[in-house]
């Protein structure tokens, strides 16, 4: 029993802490961004985000699904954990060197269409594999509870990117700043990759065992699809806003669609530690406690979604001018949205500790398709707002597919289904009541601040539920 406390401790401090620090570093880049826009031009800017957009793609490829691994390998081969990351990082580092040779010896035929330098797109590469190793990396400090590691890698890749970005815009490549902005995200990102390639290969010791590498491919390489899938149906909305409307709606949605990655990454954050309780309680056998805390988790990421749509109006008027201000109706269904995406991980992860990442694959495929066709229509006929209103409805039927698929592996016995349902209709009806508010001057605001006082009343009176929740007992 003090085994089991230990762990819940660990896991809810874990949570904790890497929701506190990923929002402090999300806000260390989203304060960056009046700096950029105002050293960078907007075609340089336009060319930095085009080389992001290809960096999250070609991650995917490059890592062949093979950080969706790390989770199962730790139960499957506990002992052995350190020879099998080692193992698979010297298929990964194979991978990348046939991707660094093809790339160079191909350029000719793709420089044109992709509009990079060879310089530039081997940074691309490279800074890619360093994407993918971190996701790696931190798949095992996540399934560790070592959130200390995460926090240190998480603040040298921020801190150093945004430096050493300035400096090289400001000093180094005046007359090409894009490139300036380009080498100073690489940079971190490659030092890391080299750091953490040394790290793992000096502790496990091996370079091929076939067991780790068939293991590993049969569960990442499904996964390839799922993670470029994910990236057009989070990017793609604002990829279509600017070819089918125009640079500034884009730019309008693009703004809001940053200030919703907040709840995002909350609850990304709180994936990393829930995903591993759950992996640990499913192989002690003790699925009643995974569906009691699964009510509480539910609950309270809901009530965060819906004190976040209360307060952001606000923001959004202070962080920006005015000129930007059209957007915020986007803030509810964006942040529901998000909502959506922490109630699929719940599914999501049963799939992964059963090791059925086909179905992972076929649902964000089958989203990524269904956003770009809603989008098509809605777009055309509505205008630029009704992208955020198909995202919501593209994350709502990934969550409904994933629930279905993971009922067969008994996610029902795991989770109550009927209350999840119960308290995201509840909060669904109360957060367009809000938007049927906003802009409504004074009643607007006395509504909104109404809401929060009640959140923090509801949160201080169950405080020692949620204290538990979060293992601070």
């Amino acid at each position: 029993m003090s085994r089991n406390k230990d762990v819940d401790r660990k896991a809810g401090k874990a949570g904790l802490w890497y929701t506190i620090a990923n929002v402090l570093l999300k806000g260390c880049v989203f304060l960056s961004l009046p700096i950029f826009t105002r050293l960078m031009a907007t075609g340089d800017f336009g060319i930095y985000n085009s080389y992001i957009a290809y960096e999250q793609l070609l991650q995917a490829v490059l890592g062949l699904g093979l950080y969706g691994t790390v989770k199962n390998a730790k139960l499957k081969y506990d002992k052995d954990f350190e020879r099998y990351l080692s193992s698979v990082l010297s298929l990964s580092l194979i991978v990348l060197a046939v991707v660094l040779v093809s790339a160079n010896l191909l350029y000719g035929l793709y420089a044109k269409a992709m509009g990079f330098s060879r310089f530039v797109t081997n940074c691309l590469i490279l800074q890619s594999f360093g994407a993918y190793l971190v996701f790696f990396y931190g798949s095992k400090l996540n399934i560790e509870f070592r959130y200390k590691s995460y926090i240190l890698i998480s603040c040298f890749n921020t801190l150093v990117n945004i430096g050493a970005s300035i400096i090289l815009i400001r000093w180094v490549f005046p007359n090409e700043r894009y490139l300036g902005r380009i080498l100073g995200s690489a940079l971190p990102m490659i030092i890391i990759a080299v750091v953490l390639s040394a790290s793992i290969l000096r502790k496990g010791r091996v370079i091929y065992e076939a067991e780790y590498w068939r293991y590993a491919l049969v569960i990442g390489l499904p996964l390839i699809p799922h993670v470029i899938s994910q990236s057009l149906l989070s990017q793609f909305d604002r990829i279509m806003i600017r070819n089918m409307i125009s640079d500034a709606s884009s730019g309008i949605y693009s703004y809001i669609y940053t200030i919703c990655t907040i709840t995002f990454i909350i609850c990304t954050s709180l994936d990393n530690a829930w995903t591993p309780w759950v992996y640990i309680k499913l192989k002690a056998g003790d699925g009643g406690m995974i569906r009691s805390a699964g009510r509480w988790y539910t609950l309270l990421f809901a009530a965060l979604t819906l004190g976040f749509i209360c307060v952001m109006p606000e923001f959004v008027k202070i962080i920006a001018d005015e000129s930007y201000w059209a957007g915020e109706d986007l803030l509810v269904p964006l942040s529901l949205a998000n909502y959506c995406v922490f109630l699929y991980m719940l599914p999501v992860g049963l799939e992964y500790y059963h090791e059925k990442t086909k179905y992972i694959s076929l649902g964000t495929i089958s989203a990524a398709l269904l956003n770009l066709v809603l989008n098509y229509f809605a777009i055309l006929a509505f205008g630029y707002k009704a992208a955020a209103y198909t995202t919501l409805a593209s994350y709502m039927a990934l969550f409904c597919f994933h629930m279905l698929i993971a009922r067969r592996l008994g996610f029902g016995r795991l989770y109550d289904i009927k209350w999840i349902l119960a308290v995201t209709a509840v909060l669904f009806a109360a957060s367009f009541a809000l938007l049927g508010l906003y802009g409504r001057g004074v009643a607007d605001v006395a509504v909104r601040y109404a809401v929060i006082f009640l959140l923090l009343i509801f949160a201080f009176a169950e405080r020692k539920r949620l204290a538990a929740l979060l293992g601070r007992r």
